[in-house]
C-alpha cells in the first residue's frame, strides 16, 4: 500500500514538474538541481541550493516535503520487499536477522525513548541520517509500517520546516558579510559526504599504518 501511494505521488509530482518546465524551464531546472543536491549532500545541501537560487523558503519547504515524502515511501517499500525475499538465502538471512536482533535488543533496553531517538535521528539533517535511514532502523527494530511512516514523516516535515527557516536566517546573515560566503557554504554542504568519506578512509589508513 505504501509503495503504491508513493507511485501515485511520484506520478503527480512528475506531471507538475513537466507543467512547470513548460511554463518556466529555468525554475524547473532549479528544482532538479535541488533534488540532485538532496541526493548528493542531504537535506541541508538541498536547502542551501534553493536559497542560493533565491527560491522562497515556502517553496523550498513544499519541494522538500513533496519529494522526500515520495522518496521515503518508495525507498522504504523497496527495502522491505527485498529484505523479506533476501531471507530465502541463508547468508543474507543470517545477516539481516543479526541486524534485526541487535536493533530489537537496543529497542528493548530503551523502549521508552526509542521513538524519540528515531525522531531525532530523522530530524537531524546529515547525509547518513534522515527519513529513509530512520525508517530502515525502525523496520529492523520490528515496528509496524504504519507507525513507522507516521513517526518518520512527521519528524521529517518538522525538520524540513525548522531547518529551512533557520538556514534562511543564516544566509541573510552571511550575505551581509559577502555573497561568496553563501556560495562556499553551499558547495561545502553538497560535497560534505565525499569529504567525510575521504577523511574517514584516510584516518583508517593512518590507524592501520
Amino acid at each position: 500500500m505504501i509503495f503504491w501511494v508513493g507511485v501515485v505521488f511520484l506520478a503527480v509530482e512528475a506531471a507538475v514538474l513537466v507543467g512547470i518546465f513548460s511554463i518556466n524551464p529555468i525554475f524547473a531546472g532549479k528544482i532538479l538541481s535541488m533534488i540532485g543536491a538532496n541526493h548528493l549532500g542531504g537535506r541541508l545541501a538541498c536547502i542551501s541550493v534553493g536559497l542560493e537560487f533565491e527560491i522562497s523558503s515556502f517553496s523550498i519547504i513544499l519541494i522538500l516535503i513533496a519529494y522526500n515524502t515520495t522518496y521515503l515511501m518508495l525507498a522504504y517499500s523497496v527495502v522491505v520487499f527485498f529484505s523479506e525475499r533476501a531471507k530465502k538465502f541463508p547468508i543474507i538471512r543470517n545477516s539481516i536477522n543479526s541486524m534485526q536482533n541487535k536493533a530489537q535488543k537496543t529497542a528493548r533496553i530503551a523502549r521508552k525513548w526509542n521513538w524519540v531517538s528515531i525522531a531525532l535521528y530523522v530530524w537531524f539533517p546529515l547525509p547518513m541520517t534522515g527519513a529513509v535511514m530512520g525508517s530502515i532502523l525502525s523496520y529492523l527494530e520490528g515496528n509496524k509500517s504504519k507507525h513507522t511512516m507516521l513517526m518518520v514523516i512527521s519528524s521529517m516535515w518538522v525538520g524540513v520546516v525548522s531547518w529551512t527557516l533557520w538556514f534562511d536566517r543564516l544566509y541573510e546573515l552571511i550575505e551581509k558579510l559577502g555573497k561568496n560566503g553563501t556560495v562556499f557554504l553551499t558547495v561545502f554542504l553538497v560535497l560534505s559526504p565525499f569529504l567525510y568519506n575521504g577523511v574517514r578512509k584516510l584516518w583508517r589508513r593512518l590507524k592501520a599504518g
